[in-house]
């Protein structure tokens, strides 16, 4: 009698993971490295050109407490990025290293930044008072 309470209690315990609804074949993930352009909101950065590449562009950010360290992001950019001087469309290798630029950023499927709009700011047009930025005490 105690055999068969044994041999019933291991059978309870081992045959449900035999059983092939407990094998749910998985079936390989198509996520890669490269799912595609995040479709996540554009965040705007603002900062001084560091370097300029083929594909990526570094640029030193403005601080946003006067005590802060100014930080360097890399953003790609592809040939959909656009580059625009005011409103004309602009080449890349036409801005120089040290401009000060805004850029429209999103990151990637691998999480890395890419740019999609890149702003220099227009030469002021003589007789015209150069924009000031937002928050800055100018008397």
């Amino acid at each position: 009698m105690r055999e068969t309470a044994i041999l019933t209690v291991l059978l309870a315990l081992l045959l449900p993971a035999r059983l092939p609804a407990q094998y749910v074949r998985r079936r390989p993930s198509s996520a890669t490295a490269n799912a595609g352009p995040y479709d996540g909101p554009a965040v705007t950065f603002n900062g001084t050109l560091k370097a300029l590449s083929k594909k990526q562009l570094i640029v030193d950010l403005d601080p946003t407490d006067a005590d802060a360290d100014r930080q360097s992001l890399t953003f790609r950019f592809s040939k959909k990025t656009k580059f625009l001087k005011g409103d004309q469309p602009i080449k890349p290798t036409d801005i120089e290293v040290g401009t000060h630029i805004s850029l429209d950023a999103t990151r990637d499927g691998d999480l890395k930044l890419s740019a999609v709009n890149v702003f220099v700011p227009a030469p002021a047009k003589p007789g015209e008072k150069p924009l000031e930025k937002p928050g800055s005490d100018a008397k």
